[in-house]
């Protein structure tokens, strides 16, 4: 990133070498060794040309904590007849810098998980326990369940048509529990 646009409001990191005393003063968030400025913190930087200072605005990081209740959304990994892994990268509407480890259950034993979601499948499900440190994630409801789905033959996205997908390229059919949201979600 060039030095020009580090001034405009570029993210900087602690430690970072922003300039040298000769150029500007050092405000918030920085200090100066050796006539070197640097980053005392992670955030935005600042530059007042009249005054011919920078400064930094720190980034603050909440730690985002899973509870019962929070809406999530998460790539299935492996799939059993009575569980699925899920890979969870959105909580509660905000991506997550590093994915939680859900699972999905057959609660009542009868329901065959492989008819339900496959490996890759995008569900949105709703965390119904955080004990154990691994997130239990229920798509009983007709809001959860696979919002996006790829074909097991060939790969394409599949279409929802009257609750099948259907794979636009090969024409395989297949079945998935699916959220009436299926292909509508915006996932940032």
């Amino acid at each position: 990133m060039s030095k020009q646009a580090k001034i405009q409001g570029g993210i900087v990191f602690p430690g970072e070498r922003l300039g040298v005393v000769e150029e500007f003063f050092p405000g918030s968030g920085l200090y100066q060794k050796n006539g070197v400025i640097r980053s005392a913190e992670l955030g935005t930087i600042r530059y007042d040309p009249s005054k011919r200072e920078l400064a930094v605005s720190k980034i603050n990081r909440s730690l985002l904590l899973p509870r019962e209740g929070m809406e999530v959304y998460g790539e299935v990994g492996s799939v059993m007849r009575h569980d699925a892994m899920v890979d969870v990268f959105i909580l509660d509407g905000k991506l997550l810098p590093s994915p939680y480890t859900g699972i999905i259950q057959s609660l009542d034993g009868n329901r065959n998980m492989l008819m339900e979601v496959r490996n890759g499948d995008i569900v949105k499900a709703k965390i119904i326990n955080t004990k154990n440190r691994i997130l239990q994630l229920s798509i009983d409801s007709s809001d959860y369940g696979v919002v996006y789905a790829y074909c097991s033959k060939c790969g394409m996205f599949l279409e929802n048509h009257r609750n099948r997908l259907a794979c636009p390229r090969c024409g395989r059919v297949e079945r998935r529990k699916i959220s009436t949201s299926y292909g509508a979600e915006e996932l940032n």
